[in-house]
């Protein structure tokens, strides 16, 4: 027995402990659906041919591509896996299914995509080893993080916010997407796009704004307390058309 769990930008299975005694496996940064389904293959891989070693390449999991396991280590169970701990009511081994780029190179290999490096988090090193970027904020927020959103989700920003070097005058949420603007609003020349993530860590403050509606806007007041009102048709214009050109820091 076991099933398929996880997010948008990973997978998981859970009952492979249960069943076989092997550790779970995990794969990141493809397609929702084609990740369950290789997961089902690579179940169905271990059944029929025998479970991979680690750190072996292997075909007949991922068409056409190789894919090898590394084990997950514990820092990232907590982030990662609420609902193979629940199942369990604790933790599990897990390990993580990796996948190369198309050239067949392996994400921590020089020459490889940055999709690939990026795409998948290296869940074998501990997560403050891990590159600064989306998984090592999903590893050091979650699951604590107050936000619907999670803290690799991109935000609109400007580079003085991003620093540290200009406070948070007001924050917009429309459309599910966050703007985390100074007192130029939308006429800042340094508009960029960053982590929520790395905002909520520079900026602890702003976790005041966790719980703002869709379509609102909050002020910080002299008192470091927000105030919400509603987002006007002009912010609206201004936001979307400043998403469309911005670029990440």
């Amino acid at each position: 027995m076991f099933w398929i769990a996880g997010g948008t930008d990973f997978a998981y299975t859970v009952g492979l402990w249960h069943t076989f005694r092997r550790p779970e496996a995990v794969m990141f940064g493809l397609d929702g659906k084609g990740m369950r389904h290789w997961l089902n293959d690579y179940v169905n891989h271990g059944r029929e041919q025998g479970w991979p070693e680690e750190n072996e390449p292997v075909q007949g999991v991922v068409e056409d591509f190789p894919t090898q396991l590394r084990p997950v280590h514990g820092s990232w169970h907590d982030a990662l896996f609420g609902t193979a701990y629940r199942f369990y009511r604790g933790p599990v081994p897990f390990q993580q299914l990796v996948w190369p780029d198309r050239n067949g190179l392996w994400p921590w290999e020089e020459g490889a995509t940055a999709s690939s490096r990026n795409r998948q988090a290296f869940s074998w090193l501990p997560v403050h080893e891990h590159p600064k970027g989306g998984w090592r904020l999903v590893g050091e927020l979650e699951p604590q993080f107050p936000f619907p959103v999670g803290p690799d989700s991109w935000a609109l920003t400007t580079r003085g916010i991003a620093t540290g070097a200009s406070p948070i005058a007001q924050v917009v949420r429309d459309g599910g997407s966050y703007d985390v603007l100074d007192v130029r609003g939308y006429h800042a020349d340094d508009l960029c796009l960053t982590f929520l993530g790395e905002l909520a860590q520079r900026h602890p403050h702003l976790a005041g704004c966790a719980d703002l509606a869709d379509g609102q806007v909050a002020a910080l007041q002299a008192d470091q307390t927000w105030s919400w009102s509603r987002l006007s048709r002009g912010n609206r214009r201004d936001s979307k058309r400043s998403w469309k050109v911005v670029q990440p820091i």
